[in-house]
């Protein structure tokens, strides 16, 4: 091939180019619409082809498949498939405010169902798009271009009356850029244009206060907040809207209990039924929204009835929280006012865009009055010239007659009667019946009237204020004839966070008084035990339990309840249960962050708004006490609450809000007895190391510590399972005995002991060899005199051993 014919090009410069080429083919010619009619190309071309076709409201409706057809084969050269669907979309009244077309047929549900095939479906224009959009199109208001093979002739834009983008809405998905307009009211949008007519520097407020809110087909809730101000003034912004929901008690029929139950009506705009029905159903089998017996779709042609059917003791405030937070219930919808201006994306603000729109309008107007202007200047030109030739119709029959031919009668006129060569034409085909009087007359009349449209149409030209004044009549015809009543209920005054607060505190509320419980168990999975369950777990006193229900951490739930966690490595970290309160979730790296699961060693529950003392023991026999301040309890953040050096841990932790005392047990047994005051244990700062309390023996470990009250019995718990009781009068204060106190009859032989405790608890243990129990300690007969006690129950194998021992609370006293 001859070299001579190729041109080199740079890659990167074709590249660009050709993308450059495509943006701005999808951008204009696809996915945005046009500021003007708010319309997309291919909605555009659906509407003129069936205008064209005669596919008026007054007419029989005819196939898709015909409309499809023309429109492919005159305007739009691209799939049947994408035309059929924006002409269904069209006709959808859950998709569109205010349908263009009407429709004889299926197209389609709010359950997401397909429309029939287009050959099954037929179609006209729908009354408001024959009069807003098509009325005008004859009289010259628009320009027309060439198809996409020069062989037909399409409208650039239709020329609106109303701004059917803001009424309809739009969405569009182009290259680099995106549109998302919701569809408003028509009556608040003509307020809002006559307001912005008659004083072009109306305030943003006062504009926003007119036009409320975006009002969606399908009604739900819209939550009124700054984001539509920001919206408005921005024309980008995030809106809540929510689902209608409301209570209702059902009667089941004779002899069956009356259910309290949700009757959903309205579900927000774009959101299928059958999908969120679906949706909802695998969240309750999921164990993620509970209270929820059953749910029906009693919907139909009168309207949507989702029938949601709670538990006896469900409560109802609580399952609308759990649909609106984890549902699409209520959903966001993201808008941005973005569509096409002289051919360029541009993003409009509302009063922008109306602005735009009166403009636009107001031009048509102009185009509309020159082109009724200049056939009135027509009609007037040629009654003048039947008005004179009527006057003296004897010489018109005169040279009419004298003539030879048709030309030479015109030219005669002409002449004679100083008319326009129109004017002659007009004459010479004037019927005998205009020469009777009552059609003289007509003319005459005929003439005055064209003459008060001349005047007319040449005013509404030259005076501004008169052609809007026009433009506002209309405007409030079309809002007469076309207006609907607000669909979408706008929710003012509501403060999200405040609702969600008040929800929260109803859920608190409902859980106090069934006596709730919060539970961490040894996979740190936190969880809700009722009361009964509570009880039935716990007073059956000494028994072998299921390893999965083994404890870590029991409190009641409270307001005021803070939970936080205590690591080997003396770090703090905070347990969100509040945001959680109605799901069981596992305490995981998500929440814990940077923290090992295994280096934590207690969960501590504390009473906001009363001292807290949260008391730390360190493997060295260091010990301090810290106040867990306002910023500790405010804190979500993870800290370290201790020094710690020369690997040095934390081995035991407790909270303390009382005058208690404190007790420490060593490996070999030995006890130090302290008393917890301030006087006498000075609470230090996060950053100190504490207090030296505990000097160990070179063999021996520190491994645990609680607070006690005063003649309570203490129990200590060893690796082999022995277990102690020693009462705490017995034990001699540290202060005084610096080597503190040993019993001869806590002696171990092959063993030590791992934890200590008072009687007010319980204890949950696990060995070596997955076998799981929980003591409580008042149950054990320490009565007898064998030296100790072993938990033969739990049967012991050769080598097993306690793995590990969790102190929990009592709360059944």
């Amino acid at each position: 091939m001859d070299k001579n014919k190729f041109t080199s090009i740079s890659l990167q410069e074709e590249m660009q180019r050709s993308y450059l080429e495509y943006a701005m083919s999808v951008i204009v010619g696809r996915a945005l619409p046009d500021a003007r009619d708010g319309l997309k190309p291919v909605q555009r071309r659906i509407l003129f082809a069936m205008y064209e076709l005669g596919l008026t409201p007054d007419r029989p409706f005819r196939k898709c498949a015909r409309v499809v057809g023309d429109v492919l084969g005159k305007y739009h050269p691209h799939g049947d498939q994408a035309v059929y669907d924006a002409l269904v979309r069209l006709v959808q009244n859950f998709s569109t405010k205010y349908p263009t077309l009407d429709g004889h047929g299926n197209f389609g549900s709010v359950d997401n169902d397909p429309p029939a095939a287009m050959r099954y479906t037929e179609t006209r224009l729908a009354p408001i798009a024959h009069k807003a959009f098509l009325e005008e199109i004859g009289s010259e208001t628009v320009n027309f271009s060439n198809n996409f093979d020069g062989s037909q002739k399409e409208p650039d834009v239709l020329p609106a009356q109303l701004p059917f983008l803001l009424l309809n809405g739009s969405s569009g998905i182009a290259v680099g850029m995106a549109t998302n307009i919701p569809p408003h009211n028509l009556g608040e949008i003509v307020d809002g244009l006559v307001a912005l007519v008659e004083n072009k520097d109306v305030s943003d407020k006062k504009l926003s206060n007119i036009i409320k809110g975006p009002d969606f087909p399908t009604g739900g809730e819209l939550i009124y907040n700054r984001a539509i101000e920001e919206l408005y003034e921005t024309g980008k912004g995030s809106i809540t809207i929510r689902g209608v929901i409301k209570t209702e008690e059902l009667n089941l029929g004779k002899g069956k209990h009356k259910r309290n139950a949700l009757i959903i009506s309205e579900l927000p705009y774009q959101i299928s039924k059958a999908s969120w029905i679906e949706k909802l159903a695998e969240l309750i089998n999921a164990g993620k929204i509970n209270g929820i017996s059953d749910i029906r779709d009693e919907s139909d042609r009168d309207g949507m009835r989702i029938v949601i059917e709670l538990k006896k003791d469900s409560n109802a405030e609580i399952v609308i929280s759990n649909l609106y937070k984890k549902t699409t219930l209520q959903t966001n919808f993201g808008a941005i006012f973005l569509a096409l201006i002289k051919g360029k994306p541009i993003q409009l603000n509302l009063k922008q865009y109306l602005n735009y729109f009166i403009e636009f309008r107001e031009e048509t107007i102009r185009k509309r009055t020159n082109y009724f202007l200049k056939n009135t200047l027509e009609k007037l030109e040629i009654l003048e010239g039947l008005s004179k030739a009527t006057k003296d119709i004897k010489k018109v029959i005169e040279i009419i007659q004298e003539s030879e031919n048709p030309i030479e009668a015109k030219t005669k006129l002409i002449d004679n009667f100083f008319i326009s060569e129109k004017q002659a034409n007009s004459v010479l085909d004037m019927p005998l019946k205009k020469l009777t009087n009552l059609e003289r007359y007509q003319i005459d009349d005929d003439i005055k009237k064209f003459q008060e449209k001349k005047n007319y149409f040449q005013k509404l030209l030259n005076d501004r204020k008169l052609l809007l004044k026009l433009l506002i009549e209309e405007l409030l015809i079309l809002k007469k004839k076309y207006n609907v009543k607000r669909k979408t209920k706008l929710l003012k005054n509501i403060d999200q966070n405040e609702e969600l607060e008040t929800i929260n505190n109803q859920i608190l509320e409902n859980y106090i008084n069934k006596q709730t419980k919060l539970c961490i168990d040894n996979r740190l999975y936190l969880r809700k035990m009722i009361s009964n369950n509570y009880k039935k777990s716990f007073d059956d006193g000494n028994k072998i339990i299921d390893n999965r229900n083994i404890q870590k951490f029991i409190c009641n739930i409270d307001k005021n309840l803070k939970i936080i966690g205590i690591t080997v490595t003396g770090k703090v970290f905070h347990v969100d249960w509040e945001s959680n309160i109605n799901n069981d979730y596992k305490i995981d790296n998500k929440i814990l962050g940077s923290i090992d699961p295994n280096e934590i060693i207690n969960f501590h529950s504390i009473t906001k708004g009363i001292e807290n003392y949260l008391c730390i023991l360190n493997s060295d026999g260091r010990f301090k006490k810290v106040l867990f301040d306002e910023d500790m309890i405010k804190s979500n953040r993870s800290f370290s609450i201790t020094k710690l050096k020369n690997n040095i841990k934390t081995i035991d932790s407790f909270i303390s809000y009382e005058e208690k005392n404190l007790i420490i047990l060593t490996s070999i047994g030995r006890i130090f007895k302290f008393n917890l005051s301030n006087k006498l244990l000075i609470p230090t700062s996060k950053q100190s190391q504490g207090l030296m309390l505990v000097k160990l023996l070179p063999t021996e470990k520190l491994v645990s510590c609680c607070p006690y009250q005063h003649g309570e019995n203490i129990y200590l718990v060893s690796k082999q399972g022995k277990i102690f009781c020693i009462n705490s009068n017995e034990i001699y204060n540290a202060s005084e005995y610096s080597l503190g106190y040993l019993n001869e009859r806590t002696q171990l032989k092959n063993d030590y002991f791992i934890k200590i405790l008072p009687s007010n608890h319980y204890l949950d243990i696990e060995t070596n060899k997955n076998k799981s129990a929980r003591l409580d300690f008042k149950k054990l007969n320490f009565k007898s005199n064998k030296t100790n006690f072993l938990i033969d129950f739990l049967k012991l194998d050769n080598g097993e051993h306690l793995e590990n021992c969790f102190r929990l609370e009592n709360f059944l006293d």
